[in-house]
């Protein structure tokens, strides 16, 4: 689906529905702006029982359809949610973004109901049995792109339906390589938890501290506040500086120990870091978590939800 695009996108899937036609290859092309009317407008066009999602910064594993159909089996999942893997990174902002964007478990599970924690899927990697997206009446035209996945997933639960996750199922992520795009996607996801929490939690507060996470049903209005954040961490030294200005001297130790943590995060990965660019990590954790706040308080503005 061309939704728009400006570049030679669209001469380029042309060319490629040619080359293989005997694949049954078709380019639909949908002028409303945004992810929900492009992906309804591929579902339009598609055949078969089953719809399989997939993004245009994504490069599927050959093996990929056969994982993601094999839990169908089973009539109790209406929808199966592979694994997102970051693909070979070429700068330190696409780096960053595979390690700390669209973090996938390698275990299997299989879950009946959103919370702001667990049971949402990103598109990049989910299908759907038809009937049931036509049942739903599809992605949510009133967000163009972050949120409407997750939205879609906790409409689902609604009905009683179960989503499994299958790891085999893999899709290779192209992460944002610049900073605009990496804060524009941050602020984005922030504006999204801020939609769903309005749209889908009814009451209950999900609070996040740096150790631990607690979860409270009785709270009488929908509430997800993150102390756990970098950008909070910040905020409330530079709030003990005020009162104690030695206080101060805890940001530079703190980037320092952002620096230390991001490199370890790295290596877990298989990827060594200069010292320098352990230090651009963390100020890119920084600048993220800002954005995403940002979004939360934007979106708890839009949408009438404490997210924050």
């Amino acid at each position: 689906v061309d939704n728009g695009s400006t570049d030679e996108s669209l001469a380029l899937i042309r060319a490629f529905a040619v080359k293989h036609a005997a694949k049954g290859v078709r380019v639909v092309e949908e002028p409303r702006r945004g992810a929900s009317a492009a992906r309804n407008a591929g579902v339009g066009s598609a055949g078969g029982d089953m719809i399989a999602f997939t993004d245009a910064d994504c490069a599927p594993d050959p093996s990929w359809l056969r994982a993601l159909m094999e839990p169908f089996g089973d009539p109790s999942v209406f929808a199966v949610a592979g694994r997102v893997r970051a693909a070979p990174s070429s700068s330190t902002v696409e780096l960053f973004s595979a390690l700390y964007t669209l973090q996938s478990s390698e275990r299997p599970a299989r879950y009946q109901r959103w919370t702001p924690w667990e049971g949402g899927f990103p598109t990049a990697n989910l299908a759907i049995r038809r009937d049931v997206f036509r049942l739903l009446g599809g992605f949510d035209l009133a967000v163009e792109i972050y949120g409407e996945d997750y939205d879609l997933c906790a409409r689902l639960y609604g009905h009683k339906a179960v989503i499994a996750y299958t790891p085999e199922a893999t899709v290779r992520h192209h992460h944002r390589t610049t900073l605009s795009g990496l804060l524009r996607q941050a602020f984005g996801f922030g504006r999204g938890h801020a939609y769903l929490l309005s749209r889908h939690a009814v009451s209950g507060l999900w609070l996040d501290f740096p150790v631990r996470s607690f979860s409270l049903s009785g709270f009488p209005i929908p509430a997800w506040i993150d102390l756990a954040s970098a950008d909070k961490k910040v905020l409330i030294i530079l709030l003990l500086g005020m009162l104690y200005r030695p206080a101060l001297a805890l940001l530079l130790l703190y980037v320092l120990w952002l620096s230390v943590f991001t490199s370890r995060r790295a290596r877990k990965d298989g990827i060594r870091v200069s010292i320098g660019t352990a230090v651009e990590l963390a100020g890119l954790l920084l600048m993220k978590s800002a954005a995403m706040t940002a979004g939360r308080w934007w979106g708890a503005v839009k949408y009438g939800a404490l997210c924050v």
